[in-house]
C-alpha cells in the first residue's frame, strides 16, 4: 500500500493495530456472501459439490478484497472523524 494518496495527500501509515478493523471488516464480508449464495443453495446442490467451490472462496475472496477492506476501512473513519465534534 501506498504511504499516502497521491491526489490529495492523506497518509495512510497510521499506528500499530489500526488495520485490525479492515480485517473484520473483510471477514465480515466473505462470512455474508458465503451464506448468502452457501444457504439457498444448500438444498439444491450436494454438500459435497458444494462444498469445495464455497472453501475456494473463502480463501481466494479474503486476498482479492484486502486491499479494499483497507480503503473501506480507511474511508470510514475518515466519515466518522470529520463528523465528530471539534
Amino acid at each position: 500500500m501506498a504511504p499516502s494518496c497521491s491526489g490529495c495527500g492523506y497518509d495512510f501509515r497510521r499506528e500499530h493495530g489500526y488495520y485490525v478493523g479492515a480485517m473484520y471488516l473483510n471477514y465480515g464480508v466473505t462470512a455474508t456472501v458465503e451464506l448468502a449464495v452457501g444457504i439457498p443453495l444448500a438444498d439444491r446442490v450436494p454438500m459435497s459439490t458444494l462444498t469445495w467451490p464455497l472453501a475456494a472462496f473463502a480463501i481466494l475472496f479474503p486476498l482479492w478484497f484486502f486491499r479494499y477492506s483497507r480503503s473501506l476501512w480507511l474511508g470510514l473513519d475518515l466519515y466518522f472523524t470529520s463528523l465528530a465534534p471539534k
